[in-house]
């Protein structure tokens, strides 16, 4: 196929100039977003954790953010020991939280999001209930990297959201994840990346690949496979992924500063 490679058409210098909207929750907390075009399917949100991290320092703040947390999960944060690892899970779920009440047109409010769960499922990822509604419920996935947690809720399909700071620990690693003609794929339609960028953007993609479609799957992108890839907004990538028979998903992907942000909604787990 023929394929038209903007120079920039998939980079982004900062947050906000990806997440167009931003809400200030409570205790003053920045929270950034991006709704897909209309029809909302599916949004995604982000949370700066070193901003978190400042507000947690406070008391007042402190509880005031807690406060966004439903019973099961305020149980859940406090078996935490680690400060890092509080301010990862606390920062995914509030991203997530915020992802849903966008989707499900509620007031953004500290009762409502007081009124949403995220609990992990027996696989390990995240489950969303609500006080407030049973029947309408979106999917939701969570990730976290260096300063910032991403949510991302879909509407009537599965997602997987991943967000990976840019680093040369996938070169250590790369033959656990990336096959040569992948990579060769990858130099040849984005050489304004480096190589670092290419695994990094790759490893994102078959992340959120993994959350949304193979959350049992034992073995880390065991037959993920990047086939193609093309442009338009942001890069999407299509990747083979296994199954009775072998099938395709596309990723969206994006890179803001020094992250990539890879993001997948699809309609079932067994299409």
């Amino acid at each position: 196929m023929t394929r038209d490679c903007p120079a920039a058409g998939y980079l982004f210098s900062s947050v906000r100039s990806f997440f167009p909207r931003q809400d200030i929750l409570t205790a003053g907390l920045e929270i950034y977003s991006f709704l897909q075009s209309k029809p909302i399917s599916h949004c995604l949100s982000l949370v700066d954790l070193d901003q978190l991290g400042k507000k947690m320092q406070n008391e007042v703040h402190r509880k005031n953010i807690i406060s966004l947390l439903a019973p099961d999960e305020k149980k859940f944060f406090s078996t935490f020991s680690y400060p890092k690892r509080q301010i990862e899970w606390l920062g995914g779920r509030i991203a997530g939280k915020f992802a849903a009440l966008l989707l499900l047109e509620e007031e953004i409010s500290t009762d409502r999001f007081a009124s949403i769960t995220i609990m992990p499922r027996e696989d390990g990822s995240p489950g969303l209930k609500s006080v407030l509604h049973s029947d309408r419920l979106p999917s939701v996935s969570i990730s976290h990297s260096g300063r910032f947690a991403a949510g991302m809720a879909a509407n009537n399909k599965v997602c997987g959201v991943d967000i990976q700071k840019i680093t040369d620990k996938t070169q250590k690693v790369v033959t656990r994840f990336a096959e040569s003609d992948e990579i060769r794929l990858l130099a040849e339609t984005m050489p304004d990346l480096n190589k670092t960028q290419h695994l990094s953007l790759l490893w994102s993609a078959k992340e959120a690949i993994k959350k949304a479609l193979l959350k049992d799957q034992p073995v880390i992108f065991q037959g993920v496979l990047l086939k193609d890839l093309h442009f338009k907004r942001f890069v999407t990538l299509c990747l083979q992924f296994p199954g009775k028979a072998p099938r395709l998903a596309e990723v969206n992907a994006a890179i803001i500063g020094e992250y990539i942000l890879a993001f997948t909604v699809h309609t079932n787990s067994h299409a």
